[in-house]
């Protein structure tokens, strides 16, 4: 017969050695499926749970000192989908602070466009899961290992990219999100009637409404504004009619936004806690809204 592991003194020290191996086993860090090493690196990112059809170039750098606990801090580039070159713009905080960067690039050949990539492509499927905004939460399961959330950056078109993330994937796990330099916004009003311009400029026609928009404006944001960005005849600045409603420039634009989204949380009783942050001396310039944006998320040291 069996000896139970619940009877006798043996049993009783076998069952505590037991239980302190499981305990060690679920308190190690998972291996990251997608482990990055040390330096600069980039790797090519298929995407089982979403868009496997678009497999996406990331770029990376992990610190040396950095283990599988430090801080994720995903980075979106532009336009321009320079996306290494956004990387490149992180290093030095990286290694200052103590992070792993991680910039997907949103090709033009996958994700063309404003409504490929700045709108998530959310237009284009009914699929959830095959929106841009859920690669974020997609990639961040292939690299993370002990981290339960992650910081998240996004500069001109990757600015608006993110706001809207933030309302069409309300489940995210984005510790921090920093808005910089967006071109224009989609405000967070549901309600008809209260805006002119529905959707993409507001929530008023979209796949995703109150709910979506009480849980964003509960997330902590900032909108980084670049002091210097007032050019109203800058190349890549949007100038349809919703977009000029918001303000000549982006400056105007941001103020206007973090403005009118303050005022929609006050009127509908949701919690606020988005902040409105200033770059002295910088326009449209993603190395200088990169760095502002590393010092206000990781505290500058002396």
């Amino acid at each position: 017969m069996l000896a139970s592991l619940s009877t006798g003194g043996a049993g009783k020290r076998a069952a505590a050695v037991l239980a302190g191996v499981l305990a060690l086993v679920a308190a190690w860090p998972a291996a990251a499926a997608t482990a990055i090493p040390p330096g600069k690196w980039s790797f090519l990112f298929t995407d089982a749970k979403g868009r496997a059809d678009r497999p996406m170039r990331v770029y990376t750098y992990r610190p040396r000192q950095c283990d599988e606990k430090c801080p994720i801090q995903f980075v979106l580039h532009g336009q321009g989908r320079t996306a290494s070159n956004y990387r490149d713009y992180w290093e030095l905080a990286a290694d200052r602070y103590g992070f792993l960067v991680v910039v997907p690039e949103f090709s033009k050949a996958h994700w063309p466009g404003g409504a490929g990539y700045n709108r998530g492509d959310v237009d284009a499927t009914e699929d959830r899961d095959k929106w841009g905004f859920l690669v974020i939460e997609h990639l961040f399961d292939e690299v993370r290992s002990a981290q339960a959330d992650y910081r998240i950056f996004g500069h001109s078109a990757g600015a608006q990219f993110l706001h809207r993330f933030l309302y069409f994937v309300p489940e995210n796990r984005a510790s921090l999100a920093v808005v910089a330099n967006a071109g224009w916004y989609t405000l967070p009003e549901w309600r008809p009637g209260k805006v002119k311009y529905t959707w993409p400029y507001a929530l008023v026609g979209a796949k995703v409404g109150e709910k979506e928009a009480r849980q964003a404006l509960g997330k902590r944001m900032v909108v980084m504004l670049g002091e210097g960005d007032t050019d109203p005849n800058a190349p890549d600045l949007d100038r349809t009619e919703g977009s000029l409603a918001q303000g000549a420039n982006r400056l105007e634009r941001g103020r206007n936004f973090y403005r009118a989204a303050s005022e929609l949380a006050k009127e509908a009783e949701a919690a606020f806690l988005w902040e409105l942050a200033y770059v002295p001396g910088t326009a449209h310039e993603g190395s200088k809204m990169s760095r502002a944006a590393a010092d206000l998320v990781y505290g500058a040291k002396p």
